[in-house]
């Protein structure tokens, strides 16, 4: 028996799973584009928080972002820089426990070396008396090859005056506890 051309192309069955496959795909991307964002909780600051305090439920509250938004942070750590009310708090800003200033420790701007980083342990020699003064790097000058070389250290309060005119006289000298 001889087929004609028009017998065949009507006896072929109509390709329904790939019509379904493009059906599903084209489906998928509407979804993709005008479905619900996916959220995660983030803490927000509900009362200031300073330099050195413990970020935890006390002074944040947790509220939805979009996903990708902000670096995800876990709360149990102190800040390393101010943080304001209604501020979500960065993971920019926070240390583990032993980064921040201590709890009531003086903080001055003074020359450090480059390469210190936040939470750094820091001595400071003050070059006329042959006296040393324990700090903690607060905050970094940052890898600026023309920066000032500046940064905040924060130190014991009982030093923290001759530290200071040691600093402003150009008397102090910073070294950083090696890695």
């Amino acid at each position: 028996m001889i087929r004609t051309f028009q017998e065949v192309i009507w006896l072929q069955s109509p390709p329904w799973a790939r019509w379904a496959a493009a059906l599903a795909i084209a489906a998928l991307a509407i979804w993709i584009e005008v479905g619900p964002e996916p959220t995660i909780p983030h803490p927000f600051a509900v009362a200031d928080i300073d330099p050195g305090d413990l970020v935890d439920e006390g002074n944040t509250e947790m509220r939805l972002i979009p996903t990708g938004t902000l670096t995800p942070v876990a709360l149990g750590q102190t800040t390393r820089s101010p943080i304001r009310s209604g501020d979500p708090v960065l993971a920019s800003v926070l240390g583990e426990g032993g980064e921040g200033a201590p709890h009531g420790w003086w903080r001055l701007e003074i020359a450090i070396p480059r390469g210190a980083h936040t939470g750094d342990a820091a001595r400071i020699v003050l070059l006329d008396r042959d006296e040393v003064a324990e700090g903690v790097v607060v905050e970094e000058s940052g890898e600026d090859p023309l920066g000032s070389g500046m940064g905040l250290v924060a130190v014991e309060p009982e030093q923290a005056a001759e530290v200071a005119r040691a600093a402003g006289e150009g008397r102090a000298v910073v070294m950083i506890a090696p890695p």
